[in-house]
């Protein structure tokens, strides 16, 4: 029987119903539910984050992808509906929900509070970590916790109250976990690391230039080691916020000191925290570092962090990674149940937890070389490899659910080396970095293998990628051409430039951007100092989508967008920050770094001379599908994404909510 409070959450938008499962040659409809329908055996699901159909395509033909080309031949393949946007976070959250975005909240990356006092104010777009409350005596008064920005139900969670075993593991933006009675869920992308940012990096070096100390990097610190005559240095890493103190305060993040002892005529070194140390060599990656951050005599935090030192010798330098939840004592809640994370520590060792799993940031601002970063990509692949098969070994669900980013982040960080119009184009690139995005689908194709291994007769098992990928050659300053063309109005220049919706006259401006695929108008009673009459917002929704369907590369006469989605595209429940139109940008085109981030004052059009090279955050969807391959049959030739939740309940034999929007494709 459901909970009470289940149903009620179920029944917001009307009664629950039952899955149909497919047209019988009678015509009639078979409705499956639990009262009256038998579960069809055990449901897998392997999901790649960004895997480019064009490309696996390509690889099938050549047989370089011998597992998935046997589920194409046995069962099927189709390229994937995604989401308007086709971004991760809109279209992880719309395959764990079955909704549009409308209905589950997650439009973009970026989101906007637009009664900030000072005008629109950028947020990030998924959800945020609240410190824990220290008390007056130094107790804990409350835990950290995670919150989540989605709303609507996740069709494992609506399983899982259907009395459903399911194992959920490392579903992007599934943050904070979900509670589960009857399974086992760890979260991945989404969770943030103990400063509670997405990823901050660390590189420490005793011969940084003051230009290089005072770089404006994103997603990364650098800092000074000062080595004294016996080649020691100290560090003090930042660690937890403490919400005693204001931000400006020096005590607002607590710290440990790390002692670092350098021999640099061996290139290799040693790194302790004063409980725990980890030895370094030049060109490698160190064990994990486990780390403890007092917040009160009576709060303690425990954290990890690895190194990859590219330098020791006459001069040093080494890359940190941010510091992480540590499995045996999470920040916050990063397993359901919440002791699950230590067991997996138990059966493999200490484990990656960060969210952002790849460190491009730091690779794109040459903190990080490639080797590293593609054998950090081969290792956490593997780790989550193991995970999974060994869940599937263990048996005991009725349907597991696992996923793998490095799919993505090699598109991002390497199509330069693949595509010889690029700006950033280099030939003279090693093999490999041009084969880096092959390697992550050749990993894939090894990991469907090994899980054929292991399905029984009635298994369903889906293979399956979110979106799809391309080349980034140009970024469009969309809030120039607003300024340009009588949009947006600068009262501070140098401000505006900085970004964040900063220096803009909001009672001069009608439309603003921020986010990587998102435009907003300045309505008035919407937006703090809105301007736009809330009547006339749609006749100036027509205006700019007429006028940016326009605009065309001065250089090439391409045109820039394919298509421009006014927010009706959207429905459901979470409509009110819905933008006024999410962008569709032509192939090579996407938003400017500086409009994502709320700026204005660049040239209008960008060359991107810059390691992220690959991209798909603001295409039009109707060029950017995911794959999608199954051991059986469908029955639908154009499956979107939010099809999966609701065939898995199918398969399940179990009750969907009444506003789920996928239809049963087996």
């Amino acid at each position: 029987m459901l909970s009470r409070q289940m149903k009620r959450k179920l029944t917001r938008r009307g009664f629950l119903r039952t899955a149909v499962l497919g047209t019988a040659a009678t015509g009639a409809l078979f409705h499956i539910g639990k009262s009256h329908a038998q579960a069809q055996g055990r449901v897998i699901m392997l999901g790649y984050d960004g895997m480019e159909p064009s490309i696996v395509e390509e690889m099938l033909e050549r047989g370089e992808l011998p597992n998935l080309g046997k589920l194409r031949e046995t069962g099927a393949y189709r390229r994937l509906g995604s989401t308007i946007p086709p971004q991760s976070p809109v279209a992880w959250n719309t395959y764990a929900t079955c909704k549009n975005p409308g209905g589950h909240n997650i439009f973009d990356f970026i989101r906007r509070d637009p009664k900030s006092p000072g005008g629109p104010m950028p947020l990030v777009g998924t959800g945020k970590l609240v410190p824990p409350v220290i008390g007056t005596d130094g107790g804990l008064q409350e835990p950290a916790k995670g919150i989540n920005y989605r709303t609507g139900i996740p069709f494992w969670s609506v399983a899982d109250e259907q009395g459903k075993r399911g194992k959920i593991l490392n579903i992007p933006f599934a943050f904070p976990p979900d509670p589960l009675k009857n399974g086992m869920m760890i979260s991945a992308l989404g969770v943030p690391d103990l400063r509670g940012t997405t990823s901050t990096y660390f590189s420490l070096s005793d011969s940084f230039t003051q230009e290089e100390l005072s770089e404006d990097l994103g997603g990364g610190r650098r800092i000074a080691l000062a080595f004294d005559g016996s080649d020691e240095a100290l560090f003090p890493v930042p660690g937890p916020r403490d919400n005693r103190y204001r931000f400006s305060d020096p005590n607002a993040y607590t710290s440990t000191p790390l002692r670092f002892k350098i021999n640099r005529g061996d290139k290799r070194g040693k790194i302790s925290d004063g409980d725990s140390e980890v030895d370094i060599e030049q060109g490698a990656w160190s064990e994990w570092l486990e780390l403890r951050f007092e917040m009160s005599p009576k709060v303690e935090v425990h954290g990890i962090t690895r190194f990859f030192p590219m330098e020791i010798g006459e001069r040093v330098r080494i890359y940190m990674a941010c510091v992480q939840y540590h499995p045996d004592a999470p920040y916050s809640a990063l397993t359901s149940p919440e002791p699950y994370s230590a067991e997996l520590k138990g059966r493999f060792g200490l484990y990656k937890t960060i969210g952002w799993a790849y460190d491009t940031h730091a690779l794109r601002q040459n903190d990080l070389e490639e080797e590293a970063f593609l054998k950090d990509i081969d290792d956490t692949m593997s780790f989550r490899d193991r995970l999974t098969l060994d869940e599937l070994k263990r048996g005991e669900f009725d349907f597991l659910l696992s996923a793998w980013t490095a799919t993505d982040r090699a598109g991002h960080m390497f199509w330069r080396y693949r595509d010889e119009g690029h700006p950033y184009y280099t030939p003279e690139a090693p093999e490999h970095w041009k084969k880096a995005l092959e390697y992550t689908y050749k990993r894939a194709d090894a990991q469907t293998g090994a899980v054929l291994e292991q399905l029984r007769e009635e298994d369903t098992l889906f293979v399956f990628s979110d979106h799809g990928f391309g080349s980034w050659r140009q970024g469009f300053n969309l809030n120039t051409w607003l300024r340009d063309n009588g949009y947006l109005s600068v009262k501070d220049p140098k401000q505006a430039d900085r970004g964040f919706l900063m220096g803009i006259d909001w009672n001069e401006t009608k439309a603003y951007s921020v986010g990587l695929s998102s435009l907003y108008l300045n309505i008035k009673g919407r937006e703090t100092g809105g301007v736009v009459e809330p009547d006339a917002a749609e006749a100036l929704i027509a205006e700019l989508k007429d006028k940016l369907a326009g605009v065309k590369d001065p250089k090439t006469g391409a045109n820039v967008f394919s298509s421009l989605y006014p927010r009706g595209v959207y429905s459901g429940e979470a409509m009110g920050d819905a933008p006024d139109i999410s962008l569709g940008y032509a192939p090579y085109y996407q938003n400017s770094r500086q409009t994502s981030r709320g700026g204005v004052g660049a040239p209008l059009l960008e060359p991107v001379m810059d390691k992220w090279s690959g991209e798909h955050a603001a295409s039009d969807c109707k060029n950017c599908p995911g794959v999608f391959f199954s051991n059986k049959p469908l029955d639908k030739e154009d499956p979107r994404i939010q099809d999966l939740g609701m065939t898995t309940l199918s398969l399940l034999g179990v009750d969907a909510p009444s506003d789920y929007e996928g239809d049963v494709i087996l």
